[in-house]
């Protein structure tokens, strides 16, 4: 199991754009592993994982403390509080005692380059 970091937000990362923000471009998320941000609605937590990108609520549904300082492997993230485990891509919980975890819209422009969200 891997613990992720967070990745350093530049300045002009968070902007906007039809309620879309610029998170990373696609290589500093791969190495970051994931990425937090402030969405418009919610804090967005945005991870790398087998080749795909996925977009989450950073805050845990069980006690709301922040999902980026877990740890995900196979496509499940766990929260490092209580250990609550939550599926990647659907936002599902494995655990009956946590509900799930909104996911939102996660988008890469063709070129691959850039990882932009839903907020």
């Amino acid at each position: 199991m891997s613990l992720m970091s967070e990745l350093p937000i530049s300045k002009g990362s968070t902007k906007h754009t039809n309620d879309f923000i610029r998170v990373a471009t696609l290589e500093e998320l791969k190495i970051a592993g994931m990425v937090f941000v402030r969405g418009a609605r919610c804090p967005l937590l945005v991870v790398h994982d087998g080749g795909k990108v996925f977009a989450l609520d950073n805050r845990c549904p069980h006690m709301g403390f922040p999902l980026h300082r877990g740890s995900v492997e196979d496509g499940i993230l766990t929260c490092h509080w209580h250990h609550a485990r939550f599926d990647l891509a659907s936002g599902c919980t494995f655990d009956l005692w946590a509900d799930d975890i909104p996911t939102a819209i996660s988008w890469k422009r063709r070129s691959g380059q850039l990882v932009n969200c839903r907020s």
